[in-house]
């Protein structure tokens, strides 16, 4: 079914039609059967291992095993069935993590990620270096709420773990096969060996490819198909009983389309020969994603009569492109492209003592890191798109010079007055009337800036007394500015911009954990961690197009002092100027703008924790943490009123919640219920005036929410699973920058909104049921069931509503009784919903808004051998 961007109406309620049915009737079968124990999982979210069922922490955990059953290839994937977690990596140069409401969109390089992803301990400070193919994979930890303490700085939403499997005392060879409809070529090649007594080595190989889902209608390149190689490798040396150095290296290639995303506006749809979100498409700026990515650590650990000592150093770097159709069309009148280059290195070390006896447990640690980054952000436009940007920008300010009331307009729908806006800019095309808005456009800004006074010095020409913006007629002003710039409109010249920023980012800290075992069933655990940021930034751009100006002939005088000896109309003598200008990078009417910035961040987080077990099974616990994300700057341009640099955000979470594991461990049940308050939550919009540019301003937001999840082993053959979410969110501030043109009125009315991208149900249910053969084989039937609700798809337009959906995967296995082979078929959104991901975007700005979807049905089979 469609989904419309701007239907508002209620949630459909979520469909388990057929699934609860198969669910109900394997139960049924099941009931007289004797049942199995759910598998224990071993997780590191306190930097030690321990039960997960033990850790008073919300964690969402996934072994190998299971994320391969699950279909997952990547953390999108697995957000769709983690509770509270909502990641989207359509463009896998720039994802998206939000955890509880929790995240950054920020996609330059002036800020840092909300939530912390790292791989065997490290962290990956920007999401192009992120995105990792989660093949060989021991399990991902996804840790919920502020991890300050132990996690640091950037982990105010939450953390994610991803381990990778470490060499193991055996000699393997695996191989794994995967093919698919459009296209899909994939393959894994593992091998583990054992070198010598006590050196251990593996290996993995990845390769992943498929073709694009749709059909350019324009031609020349695709969009959306995939093509990446991924190398590790590692060496585990055991030099004695107490002591394990293991060196870890990675290498990866990607090579592909980037995000397909398209028009929402229908008008532009039609215009492009009948393209859509879900659809086939039209697009005239080549879509890129090319990355190679390194990365390198070695972890030393040694275990002494008291305490355990651990290292981890590492250095990693990715040399990134990534290149969009922000504006989802064809259309030449409508181009908006974009590029980003990255180059970025980071090294990082930690050492870490762990102790612990039989009533105290403890951690104490220090890290430091440095990251060094050049981006490189390019926007491509012509002379067209700044027209279409000049009709919109014209309706939003005064309708009524269209003859549109402007109460009418304001009343639309964001998609609606772009796709009005289209309109209007066809009717003045066939009118003759194109470039007018730019003419009208370019008087306003110039009259306003000054710069039409330079171009034009009336005292040159005897006018003593007199200026351009003030004594003539603007409506002569603007016909003769019609002359220069219709022709240059109408040829849809190229209009290139670009800006440079380069960062040194360092940031150390120290932290300590520990747990006292008050009574045999009560625990306290406190901890702390101080962090210092340091960042030098710098940015630099300039206005590298011209404004064609062609002035002269009768203009009418207005406004002129009294006894002014010229009255009238007058002949000004032909003037040919330019005028430097920024479209993307207007930067409040600076020309250049070359600035050297330096600042600094601090703070203490910690968390204080007390669980109390009831008995062996059940656990319960309360905690209050605290988190901070360092402050960081305006990338693409500031100007006079507008901060280069903004605000540290703090998160403070209180959170109770049970683990249990129930009737002789067949039935894990853990549930918690959390609220914080977030301050100085830094937000990226497109605003401002007369041109809008993304800053980044500070908000407060609070948030409530419950997560349950259940996992029950029915029987030896049947194993169900299933998890619920809720989250409530909203703004309690919403900062404006009043240099740009926002008001303390337009603030007012976002407060009480619930923030972006939050929906505030989600649910998801697994079944999984095993066939046993007489040979020893066995077949396993799995379905994963996932419903999320409706949520805000724009910042800049919360009436911009994406529907809720919903999303079946379905999968059937065969396992030999040697565990020697296995195949699968396999079904990824097995009713082909229509998923929007998201509507929006930079786009926005000239008022062509694209919207991207979710995958289609996805088919295939998997075949893995082992040696």
């Amino acid at each position: 079914m469609m989904h419309n961007a701007d239907q508002t109406g209620k949630s459909r309620q979520f469909s388990l039609s057929s699934l609860s049915g198969a669910i109900a009737i394997a139960t049924a079968i099941s009931s007289t059967a004797y049942a199995a124990e759910i598998e224990e999982v071993v997780v590191t979210a306190q930097k030690r291992a321990e039960n997960l069922q033990d850790v008073p922490i919300a964690i969402s955990a996934f072994t190998g095993e299971n994320m391969e059953a699950m279909g997952v290839e990547n953390l999108t994937d697995l957000g769709k069935f983690t509770p509270g977690v909502e990641m989207n990596n359509d463009t896998p140069l720039q994802p998206t993590y939000s955890i509880r409401g929790i995240q950054t969109g920020d996609f330059t390089v002036g800020s840092d990620p909300a939530v912390a992803v790292y791989v065997d301990g490290v962290y990956t400070g920007r999401g192009a270096g992120a995105e990792v193919p989660l093949a060989d994979i021991e399990r991902v930890e996804v840790l919920k709420g502020p991890q300050g303490t132990l996690f640091g700085r950037n982990a105010t939403g939450g953390a994610i773990h991803i381990i990778t499997k470490k060499p193991q005392a055996d000699d393997t060879t695996e191989v794994s096969l995967t093919a698919g409809n459009y296209g899909r070529q994939s393959s894994d090649l593992l091998l583990n060996k054992q070198l010598a007594d006590n050196v251990y080595g593996r290996m993995t190989v990845s390769n992943n490819r498929r073709d694009a889902w749709a059909d350019n209608l324009a031609g020349g390149f695709n969009a959306g198909n995939q093509d990446t190689q991924t190398y590790r490798v590692s060496l585990l040396w055991e030099p004695s009983a107490n002591t394990e150095v293991l060196w870890r290296a990675n290498y990866g290639v990607m090579d592909q389309g980037s995000a397909l995303r398209s028009s929402i506006v229908p008008s532009l749809q039609a215009l492009d020969g009948g393209t859509s979100v879900f659809g086939d498409y039209a697009l005239d700026t080549p879509t890129i994603e090319d990355r190679d990515a390194f990365g390198t650590s070695l972890t030393v650990t040694s275990d002494f009569e008291d305490f355990t000592f651990t290292s981890i150093t590492s250095y990693s770097g990715f040399d990134a492109h990534l290149q969009q159709d922000e504006d989802g069309t064809s259309l030449a009148d409508y181009k908006f492209g974009s590029a980003n280059f990255d180059d970025q290195t980071q090294f990082s070390q930690e050492f870490r003592l762990n102790g612990a006896s039989d009533t105290f447990k403890w951690t104490v640690g220090a890290s430091y890191s440095q990251e060094k980054l050049e981006h490189l952000t390019e926007a491509y436009f012509t002379s067209g798109s700044l027209e279409s940007f000049a009709v919109y920008e014209g309706l939003k300010g005064n309708s009524a010079a269209f003859g549109i009331p402007q109460d009418v307009f304001d009343s639309l729908s964001q998609t609606e007055q772009e796709d009005m806006a289209v309109q209007v800019r066809q009717a003045m095309m066939m009118g003759g009337q194109e470039g007018l808005a730019v003419s009208n456009f370019v008087y306003q800004l110039l009259a306003g800036s000054g710069q039409l006074d330079q171009a034009l010095n009336l005292g040159a020409f005897g006018l003593t007394g007199l200026t351009a913006s003030q004594n003539l007629n603007p409506q002569d002003m603007v016909a003769q500015l019609m002359r220069g710039i219709q022709p240059w409109v109408m040829a849809d010249a190229a209009w290139n911009e670009n800006v440079l920023n380069t960062g040194d980012y360092r940031s150390a800290a120290i932290y300590g954990d520990a747990t006292w075992s008050l009574t045999d069933r009560m625990d306290l655990t406190i901890g702390a961690r101080y962090t210092a940021d340091e960042k030098d930034f710098t940015i630099e751009t300039a206005y590298q197009n011209i404004l064609p100006l062609t002035l002269g002939g009768p203009v009418e005088l207005v406004n002129l002092p009294a006894g002014y000896p010229v009255q009238g109309t007058i002949m000004l003598p032909t003037v040919d100027a330019g005028i430097p200008m920024g479209l993307a990078f207007f930067n409040n009417g600076q020309p250049m703008l070359d600035s050297e910035l330096s600042d600094s961040w601090s703070d203490i987080s910690g968390r204080i924790v007390l669980d109390y077990r009831w008995n062996d099974d059940v656990m319960t616990f309360i905690s209050l943490a605290d988190g901070f994300k360092a402050g960081g700057f305006n990338s693409l341009n500031f100007g006079p009123g507008v901060e280069a640099s903004f605000d540290q955000e703090d998160v403070v979470n209180l959170e109770i919640g049970m683990k249990s594991s129930l009737f002789d461990n067949r039935v894990r049940l853990n549930t918690s219920v959390f609220a914080y308050e977030y301050n100085n939550l830094q937000e990226l919009d497109l605003v401002g005036t007369p041109i809008p540019s993304y800053n980044l301003r500070n908000s407060d937001a609070e948030g409530t929410g419950a997560e349950v999840e259940v996992q029950w082993a029915a029987t030896d053959n049947l194993f169900i699973a299933g998890n619920y979410s809720y989250l409530d969110t909203e703004f309690t501030r919403f900062g404006y920058i009043e240099a740009i043109g926002e008001t303390a009125e337009d603030a007012a009315a976002r407060v009480g909104q619930p923030r972006v991208s939050t929906p505030e149900n989600k649910f998801n249910l697994m079944a999984e049921y095993t066939v046993p053969m007489t040979s020893g084989a066995d077949l396993v039937f799995r379905g994963d069931y996932n419903w999320t609700d409706e949520r805000i798809g724009s910042i800049s337009d919360p009436t911009r509503i994406i529907e809720d959906y919903q999303l079946l995967n379905l999968r059937a296995a065969w396992n030999s009784a040697s565990d020697r082979y296995s195949a699968a078929l396999w079904v990824q959104n097995a009713t082909d919903e229509e998923i929007a991901g998201g509507y929006g975007g930079t786009g926005a700005a000239i008022g062509a808004s694209p919207g991207w979807r979710y995958m289609p049905r996805m088919y295939g089979a998997d075949f893995t051998v082992r040696f």
